[in-house]
């Protein structure tokens, strides 16, 4: 009987201990997703009323002030793989690689570099992070500022967003897409906002606009993304370039589930640039982002 009841005393405590460690000492405080040296109230670089006029939360920022690369919000890239082969430019087989990918510290404070370069004769490594399992949009504003590559190299930049079920077919959006904000794919000053629904097999569907897009190599431009359950909406140095709305007969393009961010280079898909007379084994250029930032509506 006296073992019985010492064993029940023995349990209780440690019931004890356990509950008082789950009410405090395994707590652990949630990692913010918003850098330190946003600017307090930053908001959208937009003076469009359907931005500007709108009441947000920052939800998601990232500066690229610090000297590696923020593993609590991004993943890098590390291709084992090739990616689809571009013949025409003399790229046999092309790659995302961790080694492409740093943060710089600079005056202005410092900017994510994303390298390309010439690996051999035909083999290019660029560079690619992601913010999969870790961070997630679903509706709002999102903006980057960015100096692309240079795509006389042959590379092209993406501000992009995709979802885990993207290869589920069913005609829509609604299980999610893949939303490119811009692909700077082209020589000349111009881009392409392009949405993909339905996986990448037979069933793929996708619709690309392009458009002019003045002054965009060379120097830094804001890239903006306006999502709701009724449109999306690409904005160029706060100027609406491209827009797929419920309104304009495109709902099905419209993604309606959460979407994680993707920042790279890669070989160019519009097979312009010069890839081929670039010295073998060399660097080719850099994609520099100065700043990431993304806002929710404030229901508050």
């Amino acid at each position: 009987m006296m073992k019985n009841l010492f064993k029940i005393c023995l349990l209780a405590g440690v019931g004890f201990l356990v509950s008082c460690g789950d009410e405090k000492g395994d707590y652990v405080k949630p990692v913010s997703k918003i850098d330190a040296e946003t600017p307090i109230n930053a908001l959208p670089d937009n003076s469009n009323a359907e931005v500007s006029g709108v009441q947000w939360k920052l939800e998601f920022s990232d500066e690229f002030n610090d000297s590696r690369v923020d593993f609590n919000k991004w993943t890098i890239n590390n291709d084992t793989k090739t990616r689809t082969p571009r013949p025409a430019l003399g790229i046999k087989e092309w790659f995302h690689k961790p080694e492409n990918v740093r943060e710089v510290q600079n005056e202005d404070g410092g900017m994510l570099v994303l390298e390309a370069k010439k690996i051999g004769t035909d083999v290019m490594y660029c560079s690619s992070v992601n913010t999969r399992d870790k961070y997630f949009m679903n509706y709002g504003y999102a903006e980057v500022r960015v100096k692309v590559a240079d795509t006389n190299k042959a590379v092209h930049t993406a501000f992009w967003f995709q979802s885990p079920d993207v290869n589920l077919v069913d005609g829509t959006g609604n299980d999610g897409a893949e939303i490119d904000v811009f692909e700077s794919a082209f020589v000349e000053d111009k881009t392409a906002s392009t949405i993909h629904i339905d996986g990448y097999g037979d069933e793929h569907q996708e619709n690309s606009k392009r458009y002019p897009a003045a002054g965009l190599h060379g120097s830094f431009h804001v890239w903006g993304m306006l999502w709701d359950e009724n449109q999306i909406k690409i904005y160029y140095d706060g100027e609406l370039k491209a827009e797929f709305s419920k309104e304009g007969g495109e709902e099905k393009w419209i993604s309606r589930t959460k979407e994680y961010v993707q920042l790279s280079t890669g070989a160019s898909w519009a097979n312009e640039g010069d890839f081929k007379s670039a010295p073998a084994d060399s660097h080719l250029t850099n994609a520099c982002v100065d700043y990431i930032r993304i806002w929710t509506l404030d229901t508050k």
